[in-house]
């Protein structure tokens, strides 16, 4: 026989540059069903290297929410009404990472919000996911490495988004909302030395209420 050299995914010189946490966010579930789910998808995605240009898909990472995958059956919105799937309360962490890649100054190159307000974040902060059609995306532009590491502990979903601070040039990042709950409008902004320095649009979302699908 004859070994077959593998080399690492993630090296040293990937994450020698990583000093700080640049980007974190956290939303709250009760435990259950669904929130095993969200632990499920929590941890798939932790520990996960995105690289300078590389687009992160949480689709691709996750893999599809099914009973062989140990994923249970929570509730779901399909087609505008609330039923129950395998997999429900994944859009929790989707959500969660959307606001951790926001506040961290990553950029999304696809997302799409809910058919009706989440109780986990405020409107226009949501990202919803579903196997084969709907995905979460964002775009590291950066010119280092960064590093998604997750805390899911029954109650919380925490995601830490891990990075080098220089790449923020100093600035902070703070999310802001403007419109009326049904119909957000999503700007995200950047302080340096307590300036703003940069506004930058991001979405205005329309949301329903239940009764808009009523037959």
């Amino acid at each position: 026989l004859e070994p077959e050299d593998i080399l690492p995914f993630v090296t040293t010189e990937d994450i020698s540059a990583i000093d700080s946490v640049i980007g974190t966010y956290s939303t709250y579930y009760y435990p259950g069903d669904r929130g095993d789910n969200i632990w499920l998808a929590a941890n798939a995605i932790s520990h996960k290297l995105v690289k300078s240009n590389w687009t992160f898909s949480f689709n691709d990472t996750v893999g599809e929410r099914t009973w062989d995958a140990g994923y249970k059956v929570a509730g779901v919105i399909i087609n505008g009404r609330p039923a129950e799937d395998y997999g429900g309360g994944v859009c929790q962490v989707s959500s969660t990472l959307y606001n951790a890649v926001l506040l961290a100054g990553l950029t999304p190159t696809e997302r799409t919000p809910h058919f009706y307000q989440s109780t986990y974040v405020a409107p226009g902060r949501d990202a919803t996911v579903a196997d084969g059609s709907i995905d979460f995306k964002f775009r590291n532009d950066y010119n280092h490495p960064v590093y998604l590491k997750t805390f899911a502990s029954g109650s919380a979903v925490t995601i830490c988004v891990l990075g080098t601070s220089a790449d923020l040039n100093g600035n902070t990042i703070a999310i802001e909302t403007g419109g009326d709950a049904m119909n957000p409008t999503v700007y995200r902004v950047y302080y340096n030395n307590g300036q703003v320095v940069k506004e930058e649009y991001l979405h205005t979302d329309k949301y329903y209420s239940p009764k808009d699908f009523e037959d």
